[in-house]
Order: structure tokens, then C-alpha cells, then sequence
């Protein structure tokens, strides 16, 4: 079916005229409210890229159509070639198509360019929703097997089950250096060598970035007092905490640049990254391929990670059936507590941040969650960041008086950067299981799993799936056993939807301080309440 083109002479009117006729095409197709928004906020990036980069009007042909049985937005128009999907000299504004979850294709023939993307018009079911499905499926089975002789069983674990925990394993580990490299110098390279970001943006993503570690920090000593931790390999010695101390630090820098990544040491594999990073932005622009190689390795990573992650399902079901044949099942029954915990600190961290920034802005509480109630709530009933992304942005911008140009870059990148929730996440589950799974820790373990926790927040890339990755790069550091997995898979059933919420929203508090800081927020933009 060939599609129908509209000409316009794109302006800023013609740009509202084409957002508006997406959205009333995905009303047609009867896309749910986010994915409307998403559509919508897609082709108006690339409409007003392309307006930006002409200094006159240019003619474009529109179509939205159905053609080999997709739904498709198509866009064309002349000038010589542009991609209006690479932003080039700000690669931190491309975050904003990557998170919104469609990606659009460029080409040129001669003169005429065409950038099109295809309208998702069957929403995907998350992928908690299959990791429970895994959970049930495996628990009926245990419980099904169990009438079966035990020689059966011990063959089943031993010939399928063991080999397909292990294959996964494998699989992660494999990738898991590779992509934590590359997502690292490819997030330094952008920030680094961005003009749009300017200082006082590097300066907020750093603030950001050491917020987080501090919360990391507070998070660890906050329920220490609540664990029973076996603390011996502190008091082998006076002197001990601190050697084992100072020996992690130089532990830090690798030996070499290979044993990292067969050993699987995230550590050392961030110091190189951002070792090999700084170089890059040393260099100015004689390292623009440079920058460029490590975009592109890091979205390649980053698509070999998706597809991996998708066995994550698979990955559940066979370690849970193997708990149970193996008659270890009831070490799940030992969640409750870290759940408890993990949701408590969540909820207290975010209490907290809420109450200082109200301070800081000079408002009152209630004015503040407002402003930032609503794509908190879709966060939170979703436990999808890209589903809350256009209203979060919008917020930043109509309610809290940013302006679009700051939106474009400071929240997709803030949003990659900043997890407080997840940090917190990450560093109490790491100590419950430390309790559960009775690990020797001293003084340099529990740096270590602060400085982990926060870096592996950091680097991990917005997959689905990826927060499974993370806890398989930090178990492996601490010596926590794999089976603890199924732990992380069991809880992410709950904290997935607390944890992506409350990440939303702390930043939507960290950026109304920054506005406030700099130049105070734009008041006829906080008057206004929907």
C-alpha cells in the first residue's frame, strides 16, 4: 500500500500542525495515553532538528500510513544530506530517541533525504510480567516433579537444568566488561566533548553523580544496625581494616588491560574506561572517530545485552526449578526481610529529598509533589522510565520553569545517570544477602559494595533486563552466590515498580533545585497547575 504525502513549509507552525496529526493518527490506531506521547515527542525532535539546522524555510512531504503491514510516520525533504537522527556535536541530546523507545532510519538518494520509524501499535508486555510467569511455571513444576523418583530429578539438574544456569551465567559475564566499557567512554566522551552541556550542566551531572554515592553510603550504614553480619575478618587484627583497606584502593588499577574483562573485574574495568575516556577528550577533535567507535560499540553492546536479557525468563525458571528439586527452595522464604528493608529505605530517601528540596526551594511540601505527581505516578504504575519520560519532560519545562533547550539534554542524561532508588536498591540487597548467604565482611568489603553499587548504577545502559546484569557484576565482586538471582528476580516483581517511580521523581526534586539555584524558576510557568 503506498502511503499519501502532505507538503509543508516547515516553520514552527507546521511543526504543531504534524505533531497533531501523529497523535490524531495513533488515536485512530487507539495507542494508550504514553505511547501517544512518545510517538508525538519522536517526530517533533526530528521535525525541529531539522528546522533548526535550515536558515530558511524548507519544504518537507509528511506521510503516516500503513505499508507492509506496519504503521509507519515518513518523512522527506531536500537541502543535501542531514540526519536529523545524530545530533553529532551533542550526542547527550540523542538519549532522548534512544529512551523514547523508537528509532527512527535515515537515508539520502542525491539531495532528498527520508527518516521514517515504525509506530508501535501493540503494546509489549514488560518484562517482569514473563519473569513472573517464569516463577509460576517453575513452582508448579517443582511441585509436580517431586513425584517423580529423585535419580530422575538429580539427572534433570545435573543434564538441562545446571548447564542452562551456567550458559546464562556465561553469556552475562561475557558481554557484561565489554558493555560496562563502552557505555562508560561513551558517556564521558559525549558529556566531555559536548558543547551544549556547557559547565554548568557537567557541574549538575557530577553533583548527581556524588549524591549518589552518598546515598550509597548513608543507605549501608542506615540498616547495618538491623543485620546480623559476620564482622571476623575485622578483628584478626588491629591493623587489618585498615591494609585491607588501602589494598582495595590499589587493587583498583588493573595490572593489565586484558585480565579485567576475563575476570570479569567491574572495577577496573570503569578505571580503564575512564582512563581511555579522558584520553579521548584530550585529543578535541582529532578523536571525533574516536567518540564515534565508542557510540556506536556501546549501542551494539547494548542490542547484544537486549537480546541476552530476553532468556532472562528462561534464566528464572531454571534456577528456580533447581532450588526446588534440589530441596532449597526455602531460601526464598528469606525475602521478606530484604524486601522490607529495601522498600523502607526507598521510602525514607525520597521522603527525605522531598522535605530538603521544599526547603531549598523556599515552598511549601505539598506545592512540590504537584508539580511532580503525575509522572511520578506513571513511573510508579508502570515501572517504565520511557513511559514517564515526554510528561517528565514536559513537567521540567511547564511546571518547573526550564527551558526546552536544557530539557532536551539535562533529563534523558540526568535520568541514565541519577538512580538514587536504584543505588539504594543495589546496596541493601547486597548486604541482606550478605546476612542471608553468611559472608565474612569487613571494612573494605562494605566500601567495596558501596562503590560498586553506585558505579554499576551508573553504567549500566536503560535495557530491559539490565538491573539483573548489574547484580551479576556485583554478587560476582562480593562473593555472593549466583543463587542469590532468584532473589533479585523474585523482589524486582515489587521493587521494579517502587524503584523506577521514585527514581523519577527525586530527579524531577534535584532538577527544580538546579533551576532555582541558577536563576530561580520561571514564575508564571510554577503558577500555572493542571
Amino acid at each position: 500500500m503506498s502511503l499519501i504525502y502532505k507538503e509543508y513549509s516547515l516553520d514552527p507552525a507546521a511543526v504543531d500542525r504534524i505533531s497533531a496529526d501523529v497523535q490524531a493518527y495513533a488515536d485512530r490506531l487507539h495507542m494508550d495515553s504514553r505511547s501517544k506521547q512518545r510517538v508525538r515527542l519522536t517526530a517533533e525532535e526530528l521535525l525541529l532538528r531539522i528546522m533548526e539546522r535550515a536558515d530558511r524555510p524548507i519544504e518537507v512531504s509528511v506521510a503516516l500510513g500503513k505499508q507492509f503491514g506496519r504503521h509507519v510516520f515518513r518523512l522527506r525533504y531536500g537541502g543535501g544530506p542531514f540526519d536529523p537522527t545524530d545530533s553529532g556535536d551533542s550526542p547527550d541530546s540523542d538519549e532522548i530517541l534512544r529512551r523514547l523507545g523508537y528509532f527512527p532510519s535515515w537515508s539520502c538518494r542525491g539531495k532528498e533525504n527520508t527518516v521514517s520509524f515504525v509506530l508501535a501499535d501493540r503494546p509489549k508486555r514488560s518484562t517482569v510480567f514473563y519473569i513472573l510467569l517464569a516463577m509460576i511455571a517453575a513452582a508448579a513444576l517443582g511441585l509436580a516433579g517431586q513425584l517423580l523418583p529423585e535419580a530422575v530429578r538429580r539427572s534433570a539438574i545435573d543434564a538441562i537444568l545446571t548447564p542452562t544456569v551456567d550458559g546464562f551465567l556465561g553469556l552475562m559475564n561475557t558481554f557484561a566488561g565489554l558493555l560496562i566499557f563502552f557505555t562508560v567512554c561513551s558517556g564521558m566522551t559525549g558529556m566531555g566533548g559536548s558543547a551544549s552541556v556547557g559547565r554548568a550542566g557537567r557541574v549538575f551531572l557530577l553533583r548527581l553523580i556524588g549524591l549518589s554515592f552518598a546515598m550509597s553510603a548513608v543507605a549501608a550504614a542506615l540498616v547495618l544496625p538491623l543485620l546480623r553480619l559476620d564482622f571476623t575478618a575485622d578483628t584478626q587484627g588491629q591493623s587489618a581494616p585498615f591494609y585491607r583497606l588501602s589494598r582495595m584502593f590499589f587493587d583498583f588499577l588493573p595490572s593489565d588491560i586484558v585480565r579485567p574483562f576475563q575476570s570479569g573485574n567491574a572495577l577496573q574495568i570503569i578505571v580503564i574506561a575512564i582512563i581511555v575516556g579522558t584520553g579521548v577528550i584530550a585529543l578535541g577533535e582529532r578523536g571525533g572517530r574516536l567518540r564515534a567507535l565508542t557510540d556506536e560499540s556501546a549501542a551494539l553492546f547494548q542490542r547484544v545485552v537486549s537480546f541476552i536479557c530476553a532468556l532472562v525468563p528462561l534464566f528464572v525458571f531454571a534456577m528456580l526449578l533447581r532450588l526446588i528439586w534440589s530441596g532449597e527452595a526455602s531460601m526464598l522464604l528469606s525475602i521478606f526481610k530484604p524486601l522490607l528493608l529495601v522498600v523502607g529505605s526507598i521510602l525514607v530517601f525520597s521522603v527525605v529529598m522531598w522535605l530538603l528540596s521544599s526547603l531549598r526551594l523556599r515552598r511549601s511540601p505539598l506545592w512540590l509533589i504537584k508539580k511532580t505527581l503525575q509522572p511520578f505516578l506513571v513511573a510508579l504504575t508502570t515501572a517504565s522510565s520511557m513511559a514517564a519520560l515526554p510528561l517528565a519532560m514536559e513537567t521540567c519545562e511547564q511546571k518547573l520553569g526550564v527551558d526546552k533547550k536544557t530539557v532536551s539534554f539535562i533529563y534523558p542524561l540526568g535520568s541514565v545517570i541519577y538512580m538514587p532508588a536504584s543505588v539504594v536498591y543495589f546496596t541493601v540487597l547486597s548486604l541482606s544477602c550478605a546476612e542471608i548467604y553468611r559472608i565474612e565482611v569487613s571494612l573494605s568489603w562494605l566500601v567495596m559494595a558501596v562503590i560498586i553499587s553506585t558505579l554499576t548504577i551508573i553504567a549500566l545502559p536503560p535495557v530491559p533486563g539490565a538491573g539483573l546484569l548489574g547484580f551479576t557484576v556485583l554478587f560476582s565482586s562480593l562473593g555472593v552466590p549466583s543463587e542469590a538471582l532468584v532473589l533479585v528476580a523474585a523482589m524486582d516483581i515489587v521493587i521494579d515498580f517502587v524503584d523506577t517511580g521514585f527514581n523519577v521523581i527525586q530527579l524531577l526534586f534535584q532538577i527544580a533545585c538546579e533551576v532555582g539555584r541558577s536563576r530561580g524558576p520561571d514564575r508564571r510557568s510554577l503558577r500555572r497547575q493542571k
